[in-house]
């Protein structure tokens, strides 16, 4: 975690950042400190063990695609292009397309999708605008918090940059040896089931297994 601070998360809440890769320098989820000890380390070993055992392992699509192929179309193509068929690249040091753990990081199209769908037509480096009906995306986006954040999904344009959200509410892409924030992003194991709740600030979601 780097000693800095970035933008803010609501009121004036200031909030730690982290390298997506300070090691190599390159867009290589496997090879990352952030995946490896900050979110599939720590993260897990301070949630405790009930906690850490209500989470399943999940496949994430770590391989990216270019920037035409993910912030410059619309959700519904990103996530074609970031999931489904991700695309490394002549640039990725391993060509992975995958990386299994418990811990991930947003894809960029799961940013777009966040904003109400009156949205969904605009490319995601023009979420900084407004959508189809005159609205600031940004402000109809659940996601957007105001700061730099990092995505799971490499740039295969080069070795070394990764897909991020700014703070002015666009997907842009960034060196991964800079320091942005980062929300973990987890599948919950088949046996939780839900109690209660509606997954509201108000009436949050109370979870079993």
């Amino acid at each position: 975690m780097d000693s800095t601070y970035k933008g803010t998360y609501g009121d004036g809440e200031r909030i730690g950042v982290y390298y997506w890769n300070n090691t190599t320098q390159k867009n290589t989820w496997s090879e990352s400190l952030l995946n490896k000890t900050n979110l599939n380390t720590n993260f897990i070993n301070n949630i405790g063990e009930e906690w850490a055992n209500k989470i399943a392992t999940t496949t994430w699509k770590v391989g990216g695609s270019a920037s035409a192929n993910v912030e410059k179309t619309v959700p519904s193509t990103a996530y074609q292009n970031e999931i489904v068929n991700p695309q490394p690249g002549s640039y990725s040091t391993t060509g992975e397309t995958e990386y299994t753990a418990k811990i991930g990081l947003m894809y960029a199209s799961d940013y777009g999708f966040a904003a109400s769908p009156s949205a969904w037509t605009e490319t995601l480096a023009n979420y900084d605008g407004n959508d189809a009906n005159g609205t600031l995306i940004k402000t109809i986006n659940w996601m957007y918090m105001g700061n730099y954040e990092w995505t799971i999904s490499p740039y295969s344009s080069n070795s070394f940059s990764v897909f991020t959200l700014n703070d002015r509410g666009d997907v842009n892409n960034f060196a991964a040896g800079a320091d942005y924030g980062s929300r973990p992003v987890l599948y919950l194991d088949a046996s939780v089931y839900k109690i209660d709740g509606e997954g509201t600030l108000d009436k949050p979601y109370i979870i079993g297994m």
